[in-house]
């Protein structure tokens, strides 16, 4: 039993040292027929799900700079490339939802 521990232990360590690194592919750029919707700005945060209860996914993104909150509507149908309609900014009572950071 305690070589058994031990071999198991000696692999599990082996497997942490071969392990890699995770693997991001690169980042793009996200248009609609206004241009570009995260313009550069690697700050800010888009954040999918379906908003809107339809089956696709719609973008929310949270803005760095202002920190306003802007909602995209996925208008293509769900299992087909996204296709967001132009933005709207979020609001609560009329005022825009804005949040901070640090």
């Amino acid at each position: 039993m305690k070589k058994l521990c031990c071999l198991l232990t000696v692999f599990l360590f082996a497997a942490a040292t071969w392990a890699q690194a995770p693997n991001f592919d690169y980042g793009y750029l996200i248009t609609n027929d206004e241009g570009y919707i995260v313009e550069g700005n690697v700050y800010d945060a888009p954040e999918f799900g379906d908003w809107d209860d339809d089956g696709d996914q719609d973008m929310m993104v949270g803005v760095f700079y202002n920190g306003n909150i802007y909602y995209y509507e996925n208008v293509a149908l769900p299992g087909i490339e996204p296709e967001f309609a132009p933005y709207y900014e979020i609001t609560a009572d009329g005022s825009p939802i804005s949040v901070s950071y640090g």
